[in-house]
């Protein structure tokens, strides 16, 4: 077993104790630090190492929990990083401000049940602050039931008939004749307070269906497309939803073809077939799971009681940006009550994240200054990668440097995770230290821009918005070169 000590940063009063069998993946490590420090519906964590076998370390540990893989190696182990008593390592959690301390305490042969997770200490509740005493039978049971849960998960089967059913009534309902594509509707599920937004499609005459957006994870995927006039190229690689597509017969991949007909249906007609898709982050969308399933059904059966009540006289509001109509749904599964949902949008605001000593910068600055003039972008890459770890193909990111005229690649490297502005800026980094000299400008796009501009203020460089025609070339050439290994 490998005993854990983990601590806030902020509050090192605040911590606890961890059990995990040798073996344990980040990923795992991961789920454990938000079950007991009690952290629901918080993202995942990017790992640190501070202290690698008693010695200084910088590494990070390149690893998404949701979709794991790291392209060639099988999953990052914890016991493979932290290996000596007092090494450390320091967890935060992605677009939050807690971060977390973790230190090897032991790792011994510990005689306790060497297949489960257990939490054997601790003290201090992180959300209050305050040094309450911590109920560890709460916390472990907490820990069983995630396991158990889990574990239940795996073996149930997606009731897809139900939702076939209700899709073809719905279907037949034809509610983008009553619904624009920017009148979002949403439904609050009051026993379990969750709020998922909709937008009809195929006001246009051209795509049909829904597209889905949990609150917490598929707001931003919303906002863009209602809101951003320029979408990035990669934009649907970035995709959190859920849709329900009606096409025709020659769109349907074999598996949604024999889905529907293992469920004794079929279908005629242009736009008739239909068609679920689950789009998480840096994934390559998939088949809908069975929680999943089980939200679109609810979705589906309140949908086609919002559109009835269209067809029967309802008026879509006049609604300010950011404003939308929310059917809440009562504990009987009838809808209650409408009332108008607003959300802040704070603007994003960004740091250096990069630590970099004044001997880096200087080291830096002493380089000579060139004409040279490069675009830098961070991209997804058009092709997939299949990992053990999930059921999912991932979509690995790639960092570029391109030098402007000439569309050499100057430097490029693959990460497995999502756009972040801390990896945008560390890669750039990176590939600043890697060169001879300093280019006299550096082109990014509009979306990275304001993600660079901190570390580009520490140390000293010029950063030009700008569509990046070089990169676009590139990634096309990539594009294509992708295809034609697929068809050979």
């Amino acid at each position: 077993m490998i005993q854990l000590h983990i601590e806030s940063q902020k509050n090192p009063e605040i911590y606890r104790k961890l059990l995990l069998p040798k073996n344990s993946s980040f990923s795992l490590l991961d789920n454990m630090i938000l079950l007991s420090f009690d952290l629901d519906g918080a993202d995942y964590f990017n790992f640190e190492m501070v202290k690698k076998d008693g010695r200084e370390s910088k590494e990070k540990i390149c690893f998404l929990p949701k979709n794991d893989t790291d392209l060639d190696t099988d999953e990052e182990l914890v016991d493979e990083w932290l290996r000596k008593s007092g090494d450390e390592a320091i967890a935060h959690i992605i677009d939050n401000s807690e971060s977390f301390i973790i230190r090897l305490e032991n790792n011994e042969d510990l005689p306790t049940n060497c297949e489960t997770f257990l939490c054997i200490a601790g003290a201090g509740n992180i959300h209050t602050g305050n040094m309450d005493k911590i109920d560890l039978e709460e916390v472990n049971e907490r820990i069983r039931e995630d396991e158990e849960a889990n574990s239940l998960l795996e073996n149930l089967e997606p009731d897809y008939l139900t939702l076939l059913e209700l899709t073809n009534y719905l279907k037949k309902l034809k509610p983008w004749q009553y619904f624009s594509d920017d009148e979002v509707v949403g439904i609050h599920f009051a026993d379990v307070d969750y709020k998922v937004l909709v937008s009809v499609m195929g006001a246009g005459g051209e795509e049909f269906g829904l597209m889905i957006f949990d609150m917490e994870l598929g707001y931003h995927s919303l906002a863009n497309i209602l809101y951003e006039k320029n979408l990035s190229s990669d934009f649907s690689y970035g995709l959190n939803a859920l849709t329900v597509n009606f096409v025709d017969r020659e769109e349907l991949d074999l598996a949604d073809y024999l889905l529907i007909k293992d469920n004794g249906l079929s279908y005629r007609g242009k736009k008739n077939w239909i068609q679920f898709r689950s789009y998480l982050e840096g994934t390559h969308p998939e088949r809908p799971d069975y929680l999943e399933v089980e939200l679109l059904i609810d979705v589906i059966g309140r949908m086609i009681n919002i559109t009835e009540a269209r067809k029967d006289g309802w008026e879509y509001p006049q609604l300010a940006e950011h404003q939308y109509p929310m059917f809440k749904v009562q504990m009987d599964g009838e809808l209650q009550e409408i009332y108008i949902l607003q959300i802040n949008m704070p603007k994003p605001t960004f740091e250096c994240y990069e630590e970099i000593s004044m001997f880096e910068k200087a080291k830096y600055k002493k380089k000579p200054k060139s004409a040279l003039q490069v675009e830098y972008d961070v991209f997804y890459m058009p092709f997939g990668v299949e990992s053990e770890e999930t059921s999912r193909t991932v979509y690995p990111i790639a960092g570029m440097l391109v030098e402007r005229g000439s569309n050499l690649v100057i430097e490029h490297e693959l990460f497995p995770m999502p756009k972040t502005p801390p990896i945008a800026q560390g890669v750039l980094w990176a590939f600043l230290q890697g060169l001879e000299v300093r280019p006299s400008k550096i082109f990014v796009s509009k979306e990275l821009s304001p993600m660079l501009q901190p570390l580009a203020k520490v140390v000293g460089v010029e950063l030009v918005e700008s569509e990046l025609p070089c990169i676009r070339e590139v990634r096309q050439f990539m594009k294509d070169m992708s295809m034609d290994l697929i068809e050979e």
